[in-house]
């Protein structure tokens, strides 16, 4: 996120590291980056440095519907995680470190959950499609190895299922598209422009909604990162490594795929090679929509609740119209 939380200052972050890690911090320093979680860069005495995640449990509706839920759907992540970089010796995974009690999250307050990495010095890629090749080959290589992690590992990893995050919000517009929202700035010209496109919106979830239901989606499932995309990637001492698992989650192999390869490639070829799976096109575009949907679902979440003018609820509302604009894409995509 690029915006601090307004109740969470860097004391009670510092106070949670030496409660839980035992991390007597000598500099504190947001770093106003990433999409859905808050992060501090911290050194200790030692001279150690840290990246600190914390993470809003009110807006992580995929783990769960209360702040407890959330909590040890993100303690249940986290031991996935850990057990795919030691049990199952997958290197590229950058897992947790746990605290002195052996947690790997620690709450913060009653809204927040604070867990600790070790810091990276290396390169970062930019979010988007995967423009080099090697870069993409590579990665398709990690997930490989990621989908044949041990029945032991899987049998820690949360099921993922094939849902719209903050769907509850999306069908409240729905069922009444016409009904103003007055809940912060964004609000009232966010409601119009949903409104003038839920004709073509309510056809488009209903799309989904067919495709989630097709079939045996859990059949063949698998570990998945979750979002494999390149601003997950980084090149740290000349290898490669995926970052950002709270996402993590037994899921078809094509939750992770779609970000990565298209239908038919020589990479999707190549990843059937590797692992036996035949890419189901279909699986493909399901995720695919359940993004693109995710997307708009979020913003409907956002506006439709207070909120102030920030930078995040900016970059929100600037994506909003072209977000929209590729509804009528999607309803040729379906039919």
């Amino acid at each position: 996120m690029r915006a601090r939380p307004p109740d969470l200052d860097d004391e009670a972050v510092t106070g949670a590291l030496a409660d839980g890690w035992g991390l007597h911090t000598t500099s504190v320093e947001y770093l106003p980056e990433g999409g859905g979680s808050h992060h501090w860069k911290v050194a200790d005495a030692t001279g150690g440095e840290f990246f600190v995640t914390v993470d809003d449990l009110d807006q992580r509706d995929w783990l769960g519907h209360t702040r407890e839920e959330v909590l040890d759907g993100a303690r249940r992540a986290l031991t996935t995680v850990a057990a795919l970089r030691g049990d199952a010796g997958l290197r590229f995974v950058v897992a947790p470190l746990a605290g002195a009690d052996g947690a790997l999250v620690r709450r913060v307050g009653v809204r927040y959950a604070v867990s600790v990495y070790p810091f990276l010095a290396g390169t970062s890629y930019q979010f988007g499609p995967y423009t080099d090749p090697g870069l993409r080959a590579a990665v398709v290589g990690m997930l490989a190895a990621l989908h044949a992690a041990p029945p032991a590992v899987a049998g820690i990893a949360p099921p993922r299922q094939p849902v719209v995050g903050y769907r509850g919000d999306l069908d409240a517009f729905l069922r009444e598209p016409g009904r103003p929202w007055d809940a912060g700035p964004f609000s009232r010209p966010a409601q119009e422009a949903l409104s003038a496109h839920a004709p073509e919106l309510r056809a488009v979830t209903a799309g989904f909604d067919r495709l989630a239901r097709r079939g045996a989606w859990e059949a063949g499932s698998v570990v998945t990162h979750g979002e494999p995309h390149p601003a997950n990637v980084m090149a740290v001492a000349g290898e490669l490594v995926l970052v950002d698992w709270d996402t993590v989650g037994l899921a078809p192999p094509e939750r992770d795929l779609w970000l990565v390869v298209e239908d038919g490639s020589e990479d999707a070829r190549r990843y059937e090679a590797a692992t036996g799976h035949a890419v189901d096109p279909a699986a493909m575009t399901m995720y695919r929509l359940r993004w693109y949907l995710d997307d708009i679902a979020s913003a409907a979440h956002l506006f439709r609740h207070p909120h102030e003018r920030t930078t995040d609820a900016q970059r929100w509302w600037d994506g909003l119209a072209p977000r929209l604009g590729s509804l009528a894409s999607w309803r040729k995509t379906l039919s």
